[in-house]
């Protein structure tokens, strides 16, 4: 019997290298899915980076924009409704005055927060939050900026008339003190006239709320104290250490700065003695420089530091009373019945003809002389010398940008 071997090493050989080419091929497919699978979420994960990217973008846009407005807004006047805090800046209604501090810009929208910094409360220094959002509000950004008012009147008067040189009045003149027990400071010699209304008046010491309601203007009921007979201890005159400044060093003793420098860094409105009365009359939280080098500039009838125009005995409501600091670098001479709110400083002569009234402070680096029928009113009120100090220029604070609490 005849035996057959039957030889199968080629099938095994091609079953070998089929298993191989399979092996092969799942894991070239595996490492195509795996590139793939990689790539694609490295895509996912750069546009979700990207679109990120565009909403803080957005965010941050929109907060800077808000600091921007807020700026804007409050560097011009940051309680323009009178109610004693700061306004709200985005103006909805447009009658100048803000109704909202959330609005929406470009693609996003903000949310404003102001601070007062200032020790006493009058908004000189204010701190802006804005915080920023995307359209679709998953990203937000915080920046903080603060803005400044320069103080134009570092050194208040302590009374409300101060001259260098001389003060004569051969009209009337009334000069209240209600704070205190000083009216007149003068570097020469002061001379109340005959007129039987002239007179000064301090607080008075029998005053139920005395001495307190010296600490709050205009409450001490005053009491008369010099008239045209008497000169009392409320008038200072003679007075070497006044009559010996220099001019910038009398200005210098109110101001803080050099004529030049005040007028160069503190002025808001620049004026000269011919369009004065157009340019000051109603001109409220503002830093006023008349330019008197061509002649006497005469204010006839004016109001200055109040919204709306003064006349006679009338005088400007509480909530109407935004003052303003004039400097007029000449002479000048008081026409008409004018109205000042804040303090008014003539560097040279003041000679008044008419009947001005002075809620605040007057000063003179030279003389003041009153005509017969001239009839001078000064009321000195603390109150309003502090808000003067608001009329200084406004601007963003060095170095308070940032995008971080602290």
């Amino acid at each position: 019997m005849r035996l057959v071997t039957v030889k199968n090493f080629k099938a095994s050989d091609n079953y070998q290298k089929g298993a191989a080419s399979l092996v092969m091929s799942m894991v070239i497919l595996a490492l195509i899915t795996f590139v793939t699978i990689y790539t694609s979420r490295s895509i996912l994960t750069e546009q979700k980076i990207a679109n990120n990217d565009y909403r803080a973008k957005q965010a941050f846009g929109a907060a800077e924009a808000g600091i921007a407005e807020a700026i804007s807004y409050l560097s011009e006047d940051p309680d323009r409704n009178l109610d004693g805090s700061i306004d709200l800046v985005f103006d909805k209604d447009t009658d100048n005055v803000g109704t909202t501090n959330a609005a929406t810009i470009g693609d996003g929208s903000v949310t404003l927060t102001t601070t007062d910094l200032s020790d006493d409360g009058d908004m000189t220094i204010i701190r802006i939050q804005a915080v920023g959002f995307s359209a679709d509000n998953t990203a937000t950004r915080t920046i903080f900026r603060d803005i400044s008012t320069l103080n134009p009147l570092p050194n208040m008067p302590d009374n409300p008339m101060t001259a260098r040189g001389s003060m004569i009045v051969n009209g009337s003149a009334t000069i209240y003190n209600p704070e205190g027990h000083s009216t007149i400071w003068s570097g020469d010699n002061v001379a109340l006239g005959s007129n039987n209304s002239t007179a000064t008046q301090v607080a008075d010491p029998t005053d139920a709320g005395y001495p307190t309601c010296m600490d709050t203007p205009m409450t001490c009921n005053t009491i008369q104290s010099s008239n045209k007979v008497t000169i009392g201890l409320d008038v200072i005159e003679h007075d070497s250490n006044l009559a010996n400044l220099t001019d910038d060093e009398f200005f210098f003793n109110f101001f803080g700065m050099s004529r030049t420098t005040y007028k160069d860094t503190m002025v808001t409105v620049e004026t000269d003695h011919s369009n004065a009365n157009t340019d000051a009359h109603l001109t409220t939280e503002e830093v006023i420089w008349v330019d008197g080098s061509g002649g006497t500039t005469d204010l006839n009838g004016i109001t200055v530091g109040c919204v709306t125009a003064q006349t006679g005995s009338n005088v400007c409501p509480n909530n109407q009373t935004k003052p303003s600091i004039l400097v007029v670098d000449g002479n000048a001479t008081f026409s008409g019945s004018p109205q000042f709110y804040g303090i008014v400083y003539v560097t040279g002569t003041i000679s008044v003809t008419g009947g001005p009234s002075v809620h605040g402070a007057l000063v003179t680096g030279s003389t003041l002389t009153s005509t017969t029928g001239g009839g001078l009113s000064i009321w000195y009120n603390s109150e309003i010398l502090r808000s003067a100090r608001k009329t200084g220029r406004t601007g963003t604070s060095a170095g308070s940008w940032r995008d971080f609490e602290v």
